[in-house]
């Protein structure tokens, strides 16, 4: 675990998605140093609740490309969605109530999470709404 380096790997050549998932990327970096660096639960719960207000608006405009576009995979796509915003907000509810932590494995949840959904079901879309 650690901090995810940005790279021609995770671009999707779509450069509304790609912009978006450079900051969604550069939020979790600054949650990771915010916590390496001890800046306390305050500083993280701010990064944190950036990371779930950004990850629920950048769902928000796939979710409109792909119903614009017509992609066959969109009620999939979107359980995805749904079902991260519903785990980050749980997490950040009970980080900033003091009852969770950010230990190793929640922010290994996360960073895979979010290389795995770029890799595999981005750029899927992207193929797609090139096509199409």
């Amino acid at each position: 675990m650690g901090l995810i380096e940005w790279s021609s790997a995770l671009e999707t050549g779509d450069a509304r998605i790609d912009e978006q998932h450079r900051t969604l990327v550069q939020a979790f970096n600054d949650l990771e140093d915010a916590l390496a660096r001890r800046r306390g639960r305050e500083a993280a719960s701010r990064t944190l609740l950036f990371l779930v207000g950004y990850a629920t608006e950048h769902f928000q405009m796939e979710e409109k490309l792909m119903d614009d576009a017509g992609f066959p995979d969109t009620a999939r796509h979107k359980r995805f969605h749904h079902d991260l915003v519903v785990k980050l907000s749980a997490l950040l509810t009970s980080y900033t109530q003091g009852s969770a932590t950010l230990n190793p494995d929640v922010m290994g949840f996360l960073e895979g999470w979010l290389v795995e959904h770029i890799l595999g079901e981005d750029l899927r879309l992207a193929e797609f709404l090139r096509a199409h």
